[in-house]
């Protein structure tokens, strides 16, 4: 009578663990998918601030030039604390 009450546990066991298996392997693959997701914008970003300072140098009046590259910097800085942060949360 035993192997009758415990097929049903058992079997209640197998699908916990395959459901802990599934969970994780979509977690794993939320958390690479949002690496890579931070990789490709940091890298936008990167683009876009070069692109910035480029400018700023090109730029033929001085205050001109202060204000591209203030707004580049700040662009930068900004970006690098979102995505440290999200990088931190996908931890």
């Amino acid at each position: 009578m035993t192997t009758t009450t415990s097929a049903p546990f058992e079997q209640a066991q197998r699908a916990t663990e395959q459901v802990r298996d599934f969970n994780e392997r979509v977690a794993g693959t939320s958390r690479a998918f949002g690496q890579l997701a931070l990789d490709t914008y940091e890298q936008a970003v990167a683009n876009f601030v070069g692109l910035e300072h480029k400018a700023a140098e090109a730029a033929p009046v001085d205050w001109v030039k202060s204000a591209i590259s203030a707004h580049a910097t700040l662009v930068e800085d900004l970006a690098g604390a979102y995505v440290r942060a999200l990088r931190e949360a996908l931890a």
